[in-house]
């Protein structure tokens, strides 16, 4: 799943992940996600850690929205932190970083 640059909405292009997310949930009712938000380095750090909490949040109400019980979900931003492409120099780069990452904290 991913943003545009100081956005919180989320590409078109993610339906069909959060489709397959959705499915997976209703398909294993007891397993539960952790749903992690980061930004590029564009921007001021603080501003950026509330920006990615927010897409997080989205997420997981797109989420529901699908049928998925909230209490099955818990969401957080990390902001800039634990970039997947260190050196947030190009926009390609820069794109990778503004993600969410999807974590199995229950089975």
């Amino acid at each position: 799943m991913t943003f545009e640059t100081g956005s919180d909405k989320l590409a078109a292009s993610s339906n069909e992940q959060l489709d397959n997310i959705a499915n997976m949930l209703k398909a294993y009712p007891t397993v539960k996600l952790k749903l992690g938000g980061y930004t590029d380095n564009v921007g001021n750090p603080e501003a950026n850690k509330t920006l990615s909490a927010n897409r997080a949040k989205n997420v997981m109400a797109d989420l529901v929205s699908r049928g998925i019980a909230a209490d099955r979900l818990e969401s957080e931003g990390y902001g800039q932190e634990h970039s997947i492409c260190p050196a947030n120099d190009t926009e390609e780069c820069k794109a990778q970083n503004r993600r969410i990452s999807v974590r199995v904290t229950a089975k």
